[in-house]
């Protein structure tokens, strides 16, 4: 660094102090986008809410496994229920579905 500062004034000195000016920029914008706009990001589980395309994949009792737009959910019904079954999404807490069995 000590090098760059002592050269004579050529072009490629002014060339350097920009490219580290310039990656030093990036890196700072970078770092600032890790740390503080991750939080500013809403999770995205409203679209699974109505969700009639959800279909049971495990049940035992009133707790059990199903599949919603892809994706393997925990779930929860007072809804006897089976693998196979298609129900509907009612809510969302957390990472744990609220299911109902869709009527035929």
């Amino acid at each position: 660094m000590i090098e760059i500062i002592n050269m004579p004034d050529h072009p490629v000195r002014y060339m350097l102090i920009a490219l580290l000016i310039g990656f030093g920029a990036v890196a700072l914008v970078k770092i600032y986008a890790l740390f503080f706009m991750r939080w500013k990001t809403p999770f995205r589980l409203g679209e699974t809410i109505g969700a009639t395309y959800a279909e049971v994949v495990e049940w035992d009792g009133q707790k059990g496994y199903v599949s919603a737009g892809g994706e393997l959910w925990r779930a929860t019904s007072k809804d006897p229920l089976a693998p196979g079954d298609m129900v509907t999404v009612a809510s969302v807490n957390g990472l744990m579905l609220t299911v109902s069995k869709q009527s035929a």
